[in-house]
């Protein structure tokens, strides 16, 4: 039987407050992360989409994605308070460098700057954001993200019946981001990609690498835990130096979900970090849309 969006939500808050168990250094982290969560339920984030504006007026449809060229609609009074309680969490939660937040009041205007940056992932304009209101850029960079969570998890909510059923790319075919991992999906093990911001899924060949696109069986290996066989395991691009989390599941993980599986598998990024892998910081597709 199908279960219901207020079981998952309970599921959800279970395996948050297992993860606070395990790992109580994580308190403030796990904070913001369910504030974040949270939001997702406010009604001002539910219609951001003008259903006859196209989309992608920037670029070719071959390679933008759904949000390209499109204009969100954004409560500024709702944006404000979502960016306000975060960063005083965030001081709350002593995390690093976050202490100085108690002090950030940003004005709707700038709270809406501050979620329209995120939404494009511009490092550089959310840097330049930081510096005007005096405040280090990691704390405002990481509530700037979470704040950013709400609208597009609602993009992604309305957008998932338009994403192409073949997606040639490896960010993703509604918010430009690279995904958050990936999931040998089912009894065939189909390889989809997750968005961590708007949820989206995309099916993509094996053996390739999502970041360079590189095809080489032998530039592309894996790291796999000895405690968890093929359960889990780290892909690898010999070329690009990039990796990817690979989960096998048998149906697609919630959105909430895939946080906290990102959250709980973080020893493995540690290894691959240690061993020369990393994860770019852009996406390779310079989204372009309007926050009004």
């Amino acid at each position: 039987m199908q279960r219901t969006a207020p079981s998952l939500r309970t599921d959800a808050a279970a395996r948050l407050a297992e993860l606070e168990r395990q790992r109580p250094e994580w308190h403030g982290w796990f904070r913001l992360l369910s504030e974040a969560e949270r939001a997702v339920d406010d009604a001002g984030w539910r219609r951001p989409l003008d259903e006859s504006e196209p989309g992608d007026t920037f670029a070719d449809s071959e390679n933008g994605p759904l949000l390209n060229g499109r204009t969100l609609r954004v409560d500024a009074g709702v944006a404000q308070r979502l960016v306000r309680h975060l960063a005083s969490t965030a001081a709350a939660g002593h995390l690093a460098d976050a202490i100085p937040l108690r002090g950030y009041r940003p004005s709707p205007a700038d709270a809406v700057a501050l979620i329209d940056a995120a939404v494009r992932q511009d490092l550089t304009e959310l840097a330049a954001l930081a510096d005007a209101a005096g405040v280090a850029v990691g704390p405002v960079t990481s509530v700037a993200h979470l704040a950013a969570l709400p609208l597009l998890r609602s993009c992604g909510r309305l957008l998932a019946d338009q994403v192409p059923r073949t997606w040639p790319h490896g960010y993703c075919p509604i918010c430009a981001a690279w995904p958050i991992l990936a999931e040998r999906r089912g009894l065939d093990r189909s390889r989809r990609l997750r968005c961590g911001r708007c949820a989206a899924e995309w099916e993509v060949q094996w053996l390739r690498c999502v970041y360079c696109d590189e095809r080489e069986h032998e530039r592309l290996g894996s790291l796999v835990p000895e405690d968890r066989g093929e359960t889990l395991k780290v892909e690898t691009c010999a070329s690009c130096r990039g990796y990817l989390k690979s989960i096998a599941t048998l149906q697609a993980i919630p959105p909430f979900e895939l946080l906290l599986r990102d959250l709980e598998t973080v020893e493995l990024d540690l290894v691959a970090v240690e061993r020369g892998y990393g994860r770019p910081e852009e996406s390779r597709f310079r989204l372009k849309v309007r926050l009004t």
